[in-house]
């Protein structure tokens, strides 16, 4: 980040409940200092935790608007994009995507923030990146992710304010397998 900290995701390790207990850093995003330490202005006093509440995010990038965005698998329904916000509670493992009706007390009890895209049945979404090079224009000012399980490339379209997907692409589908990353060259290759 810009204020040279470093962000990163822990998956849930297949205790669920951990994801919410925040004394645990399992179903997390961490904030941490270059050296190790914990940020004096986290959210949570004395602790690495940023977020809240997710089962396996895979990929997180910084839009030059300042928001974060992570790429999370679910279980067997409701992949997700989500915006990351500073303390925010993503809802696993009762929160699945958006929040539907079933979801709302739980979702109102503990501020939980749904997802901004979902996926059901689950494509495996891996790496992030924000793609902003004139080289490929069908790819430019969107948000790019790679996919393990439905080997393709997608690229997601995002409301002025960054807070809404308003759009998506799929690209390169079945054609290099199962897609982990995704990066951009300098040329923007």
């Amino acid at each position: 980040l810009p204020d040279k900290t470093l962000l990163m995701s822990t998956g849930d390790a297949a205790n669920t409940s951990l994801s919410q207990n925040h004394s645990s850093l399992n179903g997390k995003i961490l904030r941490l200092n270059a050296d190790g330490s914990i940020p004096a202005d986290n959210p949570f006093p004395d602790s690495y935790v940023w977020s809240l509440g997710h089962r396996n995010a895979q990929g997180l990038v910084r839009h030059p608007n300042g928001l974060i965005y992570s790429s999370e698998h679910g279980p067997s329904s409701d992949d997700e994009i989500n915006v990351i916000r500073k303390g925010g509670n993503y809802g696993w493992p009762t929160v699945l995507g958006p929040v539907d009706a079933s979801e709302q007390q739980f979702a109102q009890a503990n501020s939980v923030t749904g997802s901004i895209l979902h996926w059901t049945p689950t494509i495996a979404p891996s790496d992030l990146v924000w793609y902003t090079h004139e080289r490929l224009p069908a790819f430019r000012n969107k948000l790019l992710m790679s996919v393990l399980k439905n080997e393709m490339l997608v690229a997601v379209t995002l409301s002025t304010d960054g807070l809404r997907a308003t759009g998506q692409e799929t690209f390169l589908r079945n054609q290099f397998g199962r897609l982990r990353d995704v990066s951009v060259a300098p040329d923007g290759r």
